[in-house]
């Protein structure tokens, strides 16, 4: 979580050199309080260290228990330190075939914002899941829908995204290991059964069964899924976007304003809306 960064990075910067550079493993987004626009948290941590310091990111589909007995995995290393050497040192640090296999883009925003945006996506396939009797065929629709979104959110707030970011193992890759794995999917999974036994299905409400499944389920961490589905949809509520994202808009309506979970087919749409290709 990003959320123990301010407090922890003035240390930090005191115990780091100038020439060093940065490469940040958090799966989130910032978002401004003023104008509610995501910032990148690479961004914010360039900004904190300051003195030209560069922060690039690695994403892709991780998932840790799998990391740690040697499954073969692999991920994305985005950065771009200015000079060819240092991008090509920094992939040798992570890249440790046959087991961790690591590719560099030049796309930072791209693929951190992917980061983040898969887990919205996977609080709706864990909704899939929880109705039961769904299918595949249903979460596949789901992802290809969330991957739609990912892509023209992307497009819509950052500058410079690369289209084929979303080919990598932080895009596409780690929304399908996230959609069926990760706890996000596990908690919506609980949260969608447990929903209908609730007689007041009122943002109220909706928060305290998600506190109460992340205690019961998560043994301290914190959803990252929950937090981003709130600042994207007042974002996009900010914006008069939310008819361009039908199913971010979906998801956070079944999450926080009680929507029946039954209904999270409404946001899987056949053709996407036409202001939503227009970002593309």
């Amino acid at each position: 979580p990003h959320q123990f960064l301010p407090k922890l990075l003035p240390t930090i910067r005191k115990s780091v050199h100038r020439s060093c550079r940065g490469v940040s493993l958090i799966k989130g987004l910032g978002f401004d309080t003023k104008t509610k626009l995501p910032v990148l948290i690479s961004k914010s941590i360039e900004e904190a260290m300051g003195g030209g310091f560069r922060c690039g990111v690695l994403m892709g589909a991780n998932i840790a228990d799998e990391v740690a007995k040697q499954n073969m995995c692999e991920s994305t290393l985005a950065c771009d330190f200015g000079n060819e050497e240092w991008n090509e040192k920094t992939l040798q640090l992570f890249d440790e075939p046959p087991n961790f296999r690591v590719t560099r883009i030049g796309d930072v925003a791209g693929a951190e914002a992917c980061g983040a945006l898969k887990n919205i996506v996977a609080l709706g396939a864990g909704f899939v899941d929880g109705l039961g009797g769904s299918g595949g065929n249903t979460k596949a629709a789901l992802l290809r829908v969330g991957l739609l979104e990912m892509t023209a959110f992307c497009a819509t707030f950052f500058h410079g995204i690369d289209q084929g970011t979303f080919l990598e193992s932080c895009g596409m890759a780690d929304l399908i290991t996230t959609c069926y794995g990760g706890r996000n999917r596990r908690c919506a999974e609980a949260f969608a059964k447990a929903l209908p036994k609730f007689q007041t299905k009122d943002s109220q409400a909706c928060d305290k069964l998600w506190s109460d499944i992340e205690n019961k389920m998560l043994d301290g961490q914190k959803l990252q899924g929950t937090l981003a589905a709130k600042e994207v949809y007042a974002l996009l509520e900010s914006r008069q976007l939310l008819d361009s994202f039908p199913l971010f808009r979906t998801i956070y309506e079944i999450a926080f304003n009680g929507k029946p979970v039954e209904l999270i087919t409404d946001g899987i749409y056949v053709k996407p809306p036409t202001s939503l290709l227009s970002k593309l």
